[in-house]
């Protein structure tokens, strides 16, 4: 009963993912980057992200059929989207909490049809709005899109920032890298969900300030590029033990880089003042 009452209380909050209404931008792209821990791991999802409702808003897109839409407003229909789900989600949880059930997967949406037709009636009725200078979609051909997204996967926030589309090389790249080294071996998988805990508690914010300040977006771009680089080691990697092994000699690389390197220096011209 209190889990319920509070995914109530806490989906009202705003988030870098998600605002009063449904996800933003950043929240799509967080879907993204999850699906293939959602084919992995199925309903299981949603306990690993300890049943928030972004969690289910994305598993509620997952099974979507605008899911597979790959026209150049893809990112402002599944926000508009996400927005129906949100409100189902919300008279779900309140109608649970009521009923003293504890059901923490999404919506069901084969069993609404008529719910979310009504929905997408409302929203098309009032005449709701997604601010587009914000989502700032790059009009890239279908052919393209469906080239780039057969992975099912999605770019880092921050590459896609820095670059100004998911479909610039240096993310697709990243991308690559994800999907078919880390998450096809046991232990990427298990590195990758480690890692997209600490990645999302501040990716979100690094990427809008980078889409505010240009200057700071070409910082960041030469910034990772060694990185970039430090990864090319990963495309090697075929079997789990050489996942494991190059994936440790690129973390160690990288640590000498951004931070061996740099303290050494610091101290060298320490010691001459």
């Amino acid at each position: 009963m209190f889990s319920i009452l509070l995914l109530i209380s806490t989906a009202y909050a705003q988030t870098p993912f998600r605002d009063t209404a449904g996800l933003t931008k950043n929240g799509i792209e967080w879907c993204e980057e999850n699906y293939q821990l959602y084919l992995i791991i199925g309903n299981d999802f949603f306990e690993h992200h300890q049943h928030s409702i972004e969690s289910r808003l994305c598993g509620n897109l997952y099974n979507d059929e605008l899911w597979t839409y790959y026209e150049y407003d893809r990112y402002q229909k599944l926000i508009e989207q996400s927005r129906i789900y949100y409100s189902l989600e919300i008279q779900e949880s309140a109608k649970e909490a009521k009923e003293g059930k504890v059901d923490t997967k999404s919506v069901n949406i084969e069993e609404i049809p008529q719910e979310i037709a009504q929905q997408q009636k409302e929203i098309e009725e009032t005449g709701v709005e997604i601010d587009t200078d914000e989502i700032d979609i790059e009009k890239t051909s279908v052919d393209e899109i469906e080239e780039t997204d057969k992975s099912e996967g999605g770019g880092c926030l921050i590459a896609t920032a820095a670059y100004g589309t998911e479909m610039a090389p240096q993310v697709q790249f990243l991308r690559e890298i994800r999907d078919n080294q880390l998450m096809s071996t046991s232990s990427g998988a298990s590195f990758m969900t480690g890692f997209n805990q600490l990645y999302y508690s501040f990716s979100p914010y690094v990427a809008d300030y980078e889409r505010e300040n240009p200057a700071f977006k070409e910082l960041v771009k030469i910034g990772i590029t060694p990185l970039l680089s430090s990864l090319s080691i990963m495309e090697y990697a075929e079997s789990e033990s050489q996942v494991l092994g190059y994936g440790i000699g690129v973390i160690l690389l990288n640590i000498g880089m951004y931070f061996a390197a740099p303290a050494m220096l610091f101290f060298k011209i320490r010691k001459k003042f």
